[in-house]
C-alpha cells in the first residue's frame, strides 16, 4: 500500500453535505426551466381559450417552479443555520 491511501483513511471525513452545483448555476437552470415551462404551457394549452388566459396559465405554472425552489431553499437555510 502506498502512504497516500493509508493516510487518507486516518483523516476525518467531513460530515457536511456539499452542493453539487453552484448556487448561481442553480438559479440559471431554474430560470430557464420555468421560462420553457411557461412557453410550453402557452403553446400546448387549449387553442379555444383566449391568448391572454393561456399566457396567464403559463405564468402560473412557470412561477410555481420558483415557489417550490424558494420553499426548499428556505427549508435548507433554516435547517443548516446551526453552524
Amino acid at each position: 500500500m502506498s502512504k497516500n491511501k493509508s493516510s487518507s483513511k486516518n483523516q476525518p471525513q467531513e460530515l457536511t453535505a456539499q452542493p453539487w452545483i453552484p448556487f448561481k448555476t442553480g438559479l440559471i437552470v431554474v430560470g430557464i426551466v420555468s421560462i420553457l415551462l411557461a412557453i410550453w404551457t402557452v403553446i400546448t394549452s387549449n387553442p379555444e381559450l383566449p391568448l391572454l388566459e393561456r399566457i396567464l396559465w403559463g405564468v402560473v405554472f412557470g412561477g410555481s417552479i420558483w415557489l417550490v425552489f424558494l420553499f426548499f431553499l428556505l427549508i435548507n437555510r433554516l435547517l443548516r443555520r446551526r453552524k
